[in-house]
């Protein structure tokens, strides 16, 4: 009987082991880049609609809009951005991430007070 030794990488099937290759750098750089301008500009527009509220309401619209916001960049990530381990770069559920924590930030900030309201 053979025994089995975990330090022998060589001897495993090529199908067993993972493709590491990724996309080229700058590629992957410049879909980061997009992704993050992508989420300012949504992050801005969720300001500017919330401005047009009355202002004791303005934190609970503006963290309804960033939720929305989040729930939009998680169906692109979903129908277009791959698995979200292992990536090395920016994706659609990053910003999704992103847009429920700020979401979250600002329903946190406004049942502590902070936000004079």
């Amino acid at each position: 009987m053979t025994s089995f030794d975990l330090k022998d990488r060589y001897r495993w099937p090529g199908r067993l082991r993972r493709d590491r290759a990724g996309p080229p750098a700058e590629a992957a750089e410049r879909e980061s880049w997009s992704i993050l301008t992508g989420w300012i500009a949504s992050v801005a527009l969720c300001l500017a609609l919330a401005a047009l509220s009355p202002a004791p309401a303005m934190p609970w619209v503006l963290a309804g809009l960033l939720s929305l916001a989040g729930f939009v960049w998680l169906g692109a990530a979903i129908t277009r951005a791959g698995p979200p381990a292992n990536a090395t770069h920016l994706t659609a559920w990053d910003a999704a991430l992103l847009a429920f924590a700020a979401s979250f930030g600002v329903q946190s900030a406004g049942r502590l007070g902070l936000l004079g309201t």
